[in-house]
């Protein structure tokens, strides 16, 4: 308690010190420093994007034109920032977000399998821990923007901090081409797979500060579609006249996974490609329906450390669809649902099984004003390893979040979240109940 009480202390320290500070114009988000506008402009409130920030990126990271009529030709690629001269600082930008947290996860009646409590974590019972910290929860620095005169444009994203380590999440450079209203793109590199892309449903960047389960939900041979694979991502874009109605498709090939669930990079034996693709139909003052498709394998390593230890590589499909609509520029509804279907083995000598899954998430914002929203949200799933039942997982939260400055970039985010996994092999459950007050500062 008393850890938790210091946390808060010094979480709201820091906000009093980011509300004297003089707040310079140019104290935003790299692209927001280029454009001279708000954060608000490509982001409902930071990180979920809206329909501009969707074009935004579809258009190689430039500005969606505002003249786009039809009374004359669309833009070119190329002339969407012929004006904006190049700068380091509209090149680089950094993000740092710090926490207060506690946690508890409970064991249901039988299973003993709890976390062990660490140095600042205690343990209730033999099934259940809570955990109370401060924490820095991610330092993250980015460098993008393009290429002058051309339809180059480039993307980095390294994690500085986060788990405890340094990596590099995202490094891609982008050739887009065509008008501002009929595009195609190409990407190579190390980009991530399913997030950031398709309509605000499908995100995995939104006002929680963790995904949807749905969207994350990890099948029993370690694959979920939170990663960032290194490969190769095309796509297609139209628009109509002021960017009423957005019709685009994507399709990636990667190099997919190695057995601890890791992003191949070198060195692998797999011959075989994972393919994704989505279609999104962005309608309305700020609606989208999203619709998805994965196919993969991996390697895995089945029983390790166990005297029965085996391999095999299993190949695993996901398919869904999701939507949102934002009712009155106040109300935003998202729904979804992906459905999960992966080769599963008992043993070296049975047949080969399945695991299959489906998920439904829901959740509805409310926007107070620019910059404070109220969020709460509901998933539910099912899994099933034959001939074991069938499980049960329910995941539910509620939150606010709100802007500290009128340029969107310092954040501040309260939110409750509770979640009961069933898992399909132990025939076990647990449920997580998490408390976090957060801050996010972007520059």
């Amino acid at each position: 308690m008393k850890l938790w009480i210091s946390g808060l202390k010094a979480i709201l320290l820091v906000f009093g010190l980011t509300l004297l500070m003089p707040q310079p114009g140019d104290a935003i988000p790299a692209f927001a420093r280029k454009y001279g506008v708000k954060c608000y402009t490509c982001h409902t409130v930071p990180p979920a994007l809206n329909k501009n920030g969707y074009m935004f990126k579809r258009l190689g990271y430039r500005m969606p034109p505002d003249e786009m009529d039809g009374t004359k030709p669309a833009p070119k690629i190329t002339a969407l920032d012929k004006d904006i001269k190049f700068s380091l600082t509209n090149s680089f930008a950094l993000i740092l977000q710090g926490s207060v947290t506690n946690d508890k996860t409970v064991a249901d009646a039988g299973n003993t399998t709890s976390a062990s409590p660490s140095t600042s974590c205690g343990s209730d019972t033999q099934q259940s821990s809570s955990c109370s910290s401060f924490n820095l929860d991610e330092a993250a620095l980015f460098v993008a923007g393009t290429v002058p005169d051309t339809g180059f444009s480039y993307f980095g994203h390294y994690e500085l901090y986060q788990d405890g380590g340094s990596d590099l999440e995202q490094g891609f450079g982008v050739y887009t081409a065509g008008r501002a209203n009929s595009s195609f793109f190409v990407k190579g590199g190390e980009i991530h797979m399913q997030e950031g892309e398709g309509t605000r449903a499908a995100m995995f960047y939104n006002l929680f500060s963790d995904p949807a389960y749905t969207l994350v939900n990890v099948d029993p041979i370690n694959f979920t579609l939170d990663q960032h694979p290194v490969g190769v991502d095309v796509g297609y874009t139209w628009a109509s006249n002021y960017f009423k109605n957005i019709f685009a498709v994507s399709a990636k090939v990667t190099n997919g996974l190695n057995a601890d669930g890791s992003e191949i990079l070198a060195g692998s034996t797999k011959n075989s490609k994972d393919v994704w693709a989505d279609a999104d139909y962005w309608f309305g003052p700020d609606g989208g329906v999203t619709v998805l498709f994965y196919r993969g394998s991996k390697d895995q390593i089945q029983n390790a450390g166990a005297v029965n230890q085996f391999t095999y590589r299993p190949t695993f499909y996901r398919a869904g669809a999701m939507g949102n609509y934002l009712f009155f520029d106040k109300l935003d509804l998202l729904g979804g649902y992906i459905h999960s279907h992966d080769d599963w083995r008992w043993d070296q000598t049975s047949p080969m099984s399945y695991y299959s899954a489906d998920t439904y998430r829901g959740e509805a914002d409310y926007y107070i004003k620019t910059g404070t929203v109220l969020m709460a949200r509901l998933d539910r799933g099912t899994a099933k390893i034959p001939p074991q039942p069938l499980m049960h997982t329910r995941a539910w939260g509620f939150g606010a979040e709100h802007a500290l400055t009128t340029l969107g970039n310092v954040v501040v985010r309260a939110t409750y979240n509770q979640e009961h996994d069933g898992d399909p092999v132990a025939l076990v459950g647990t449920t997580d109940k998490l408390f976090r007050l957060d801050f996010r500062f972007m520059w």
